[in-house]
């Protein structure tokens, strides 16, 4: 399913061939704000430049180069010039790459190494494989190139394997933040709630959450919105009670903050998923 406005073209779909959902995308003046992933993503710049920012640092990614970034790791983007960019990308779970490749220990994440790889091989393996995937080219290829973009990511890209980041190990303070926030995604919240849930005083709470995950507590709830909307969606729900129902104003606060964060706006979304 296909999205436009202005210079900016979006198409995004849903593949249970690559377990996972793809985008394909020409951006203009368009900024990404800070936010995370529920899987890993890796993203193709196909043309055009973009300055992400990660992990406390600034890098740019341009055409040719894949920047790999693993689930829940806070980033940005934006354009280096009025010329965009355009990108390929891949959401899917590393878990499910791995036992493509009958790896054992399916219970826990990888170390991405990059988080940009230049690799022309592994590129050229992955953009041949979103591409049939969009185009609906012949199933075998399109396996054959998966399992080979796969198996050397793995072969020369990942640092090895270790356990997800479990509630358990986060701080007991930030863990209650994210819980009390996602019991919460339609309620007008205050921080002094949160702190009080979480026993920090305001400022502390604030500053600890901000830098534990790289976002705002109204950031996280923000995003959490967004993801809540996203299952919604994929359930058949409809947009205009999807909007109330996780927190935001009306179906347009719902659009934009939506767009900001997925690139499509939820019309689109449905339209891909439910297709």
């Amino acid at each position: 399913m296909s999205f436009m406005q202005g210079k900016t073209h979006v198409s995004i779909w849903q593949s249970a061939d690559l377990g996972g959902e793809l985008l394909s995308g020409c951006f203009h003046d368009f900024t990404y704000p800070v936010h995370t992933h529920e899987t890993a993503c890796f993203a193709l710049l196909t043309a055009g430049a973009i300055r992400i920012r990660m992990r406390g640092s600034e890098f740019i990614a341009r055409k040719g180069d894949l920047y790999a970034i693993e689930a829940e790791e806070p980033h940005a983007g934006w354009p280096v010039d009025n010329h965009g960019w355009q990108l390929r990308t891949l959401y899917v779970d590393t878990r499910h790459l791995r036992r493509l490749l009958a790896i054992s220990g399916c219970a826990h994440a990888v170390d991405l190494l990059g988080p940009v790889i230049r690799d022309q091989a592994l590129t050229g393996l992955f953009q041949q494989a979103h591409w049939l995937s969009q185009h609906a080219g012949e199933r075998l290829v399109l396996d054959e190139h998966y399992l080979r973009f796969a198996s050397r990511l793995f072969e020369r890209h990942v640092r090895g394997s270790g356990p997800n980041v479990s509630l358990t190990h986060e701080p007991r303070a930030i863990r209650v933040t994210r819980e009390y926030l996602d019991a919460h995604l339609a309620c007008n919240v205050h921080l002094e709630d949160i702190a009080q849930a979480a026993g920090l005083p305001v400022y502390r709470l604030f500053r600890t959450f901000e830098q534990y995950t790289g976002m705002t507590p109204h950031g996280y709830l923000r995003q959490a919105r967004v993801r809540q909307a996203i299952s919604l969606i994929k359930a058949g729900d409809k947009l205009s009670d999807i909007a109330a129902s996780v927190g935001f104003s009306d179906q347009a606060h719902l659009t934009r903050h939506f767009r900001r964060i997925m690139g499509v706006t939820p019309g689109v979304y449905q339209k891909a998923m439910l297709n």
